[in-house]
C-alpha cells in the first residue's frame, strides 16, 4: 500500500512540474468504468457455479506538449473488483503482471517530424492495436487492457500509412532471442477509394526456439450506392514453432452486410471465419493458427472462449438504431472445430448475443449486454465461471457505465 501512494506521489509530482514549466502544454483527463457481471453456469463443476461481481476501472492521463515536435503521455490505472483481495493485508488487485492495483498503464514519449519528415517515432510502455484488433488489439473490454513495452516508428504519407515496431512482451532470460518479443510492419493503403486496405508482417519470437512470421492483408469498405459494407482479412504463418517443428497455419474472416434505407438503421449481416487447427498426427508440424494479442470479446462472442484458431465460426447478426443515442444488436454463432478434438467431436456448440449502447452525454456511455451460451458437444468456457459441460448451458449478463472526465 506504501509503496503505490509513493508511486501515485510520484507521478503527481512529475506532472506537477509539467504544469509549472513555460514550455509545456498539459491536458488532464480521465475515465472511470464501472461494470456489474452476473453469470449462470449451474451444470458447471466450478466453485461458485453462479453469482456475480462488480469490477472498477479507474484512470487518469496526462499529455504533455513538451515542444512543437514532443510530447510525454502518462496515464496511470487503478483496476480492481469490489471486496477482493490479494496478496497479504492489502486491497489490491492484479493489474497485468503487478500484484498492485495501481499501476502506470501507459507512459512514453513521442517525437515528431524526424530528418524534418512526416515521421515520428513513441518509445515505452503504450497501447497498440490495428484492424479489427483480431491479431493485435489494446484489449480494452478487460478491466486490466492491454499494453505493450515498445518503440513504434511511424510515417504518414499520402499514399499509406506505415508503422514500424519492436515489443518486449515479457522478460525471462535477459537474452532477445529467447525472450518473448513481437516486431511488426503494418501499412494502411489509401490508394482503393471507398476502401481501407492493410497489409502487415508480425514476427513473434519466444524461448523453445519459437520464430515464426504472420503475414496478413484486410479490406474494409461499402458500396455506398447499395447500401452494402463488407471487411475481409486474411493470414498465413510460417516459420518455427519449436525446435524441430515447423510452424504451417492459416485463417480468415469474412463479413458483409446490408442497410436498409428510412428503416432506423436496420442492418443485416452474415460473418465466417475460420483458422486451422492441430492435426494430432503431424506431430513435426504445427498447424493451429497463432491468435497472438488480439481482443476477441466483440468478435467471436461475449464469453471469450473462442478465439482466431482450430475454429469454424458463422454468424448472422442484426442490427439497429432505433434513437440517436441508442443501438442495438443480436447476433447468432455456430462453431465448429476445424481439427476434432481427442473424443471425435467438433461441435463446439452455439451462442447468442444481446447488445444494447446508450449514449446518455457525450461523455457518458451505457453498455448492457446478455449471452446465452451452449456448449455443444466439445463443452466450453463460462466468462469468469468455469467450464460448461458438452450438451449444457450458461447464461452471461453484464452492465457497464463509462463516464469520461476532464
Amino acid at each position: 500500500m506504501k509503496s503505490r501512494w509513493m508511486f501515485t506521489l510520484l507521478t503527481a509530482s512529475l506532472v506537477a512540474g509539467m504544469v509549472g514549466t513555460s514550455y509545456a502544454e498539459v491536458k488532464l483527463d480521465g475515465e472511470l468504468r464501472v461494470r456489474g457481471v452476473v453469470v449462470n453456469n449451474e451444470d458447471g463443476a466450478a466453485s461458485p457455479s453462479k453469482g456475480g461481481f462488480f469490477e472498477q476501472r479507474t484512470r487518469l492521463n496526462a499529455d504533455a506538449s513538451v515542444d512543437e515536435n514532443a510530447k510525454v503521455f502518462i496515464q496511470l490505472q487503478d483496476s480492481r473488483k469490489w471486496g477482493e483481495k490479494k496478496g497479504i493485508g492489502d486491497n489490491s488487485v492484479a493489474t497485468g503482471q503487478d500484484v498492485e492495483a495501481l499501476d502506470m498503464a501507459q507512459g512514453y514519449v513521442e517525437l515528431g517530424k524526424l530528418f524534418e519528415q512526416p515521421l515520428s517515432v513513441r518509445l515505452g510502455r503504450q497501447a497498440i492495436a490495428y484492424g479489427e484488433h483480431r491479431l493485435i488489439g489494446s484489449l480494452e473490454w478487460s478491466n486490466n487492457a492491454r499494453r505493450f513495452d515498445a518503440i513504434k516508428f511511424m510515417y504518414k504519407h499520402d499514399v499509406a500509412d506505415v508503422d514500424f515496431f519492436v515489443a518486449k512482451v515479457a522478460e525471462s532470460t535477459g537474452n532477445w532471442a529467447t525472450d518473448t518479443n513481437l516486431a511488426g510492419i503494418y501499412a494502411s493503403l489509401k490508394v482503393v477509394p471507398q476502401n481501407n486496405v492493410d497489409v502487415y508482417l508480425l514476427d513473434t519470437v519466444a524461448a523453445g526456439g519459437t520464430s515464426f512470421f504472420t503475414l496478413g492483408g484486410r479490406i474494409n469498405g461499402a458500396v455506398k450506392d447499395v447500401n452494402v459494407d463488407y471487411t475481409a482479412e486474411i493470414a498465413i504463418q510460417t516459420g518455427d514453432s519449436a525446435t524441430d517443428v515447423d510452424k504451417s497455419a492459416n485463417a480468415y474472416a469474412i463479413k458483409a452486410g446490408y442497410t436498409i434505407p428510412d428503416v432506423m438503421g436496420l442492418r443485416i449481416g452474415v460473418e465466417y471465419d475460420a483458422a486451422t487447427g492441430q492435426d494430432t498426427t503431424t506431430a513435426d508440424e504445427d498447424e493451429a493458427f497463432s491468435n497472438l494479442y488480439p481482443t476477441n470479446h466483440y468478435l467471436y462472442g461475449f464469453t471469450d472462449d473462442i478465439g482466431w484458431t482450430n475454429i469454424k465460426a458463422m454468424s448472422l447478426n442484426v442490427s439497429a438504431k432505433p434513437m440517436d443515442n441508442l443501438k442495438v444488436a443480436l447476433e447468432y454463432w455456430k462453431y465448429t472445430l476445424a481439427e476434432e478434438n481427442g473424443a471425435g467431436e467438433d461441435d463446439a456448440g452455439s451462442e447468442i448475443n444481446l447488445k444494447a449502447n446508450h449514449e446518455m452525454s457525450k461523455k457518458i456511455n451505457c453498455e448492457l449486454g446478455l449471452a446465452l451460451r451452449d456448449a455443444g458437444k466439445t463443452g466450453a468456457t463460462s466468462y469468469g465461471y468455469g467450464l460448461i459441460p458438452a450438451d449444457e448451458s450458461a447464461t452471461l449478463a453484464y452492465l457497464s457505465i463509462n463516464v469520461k472526465f476532464n
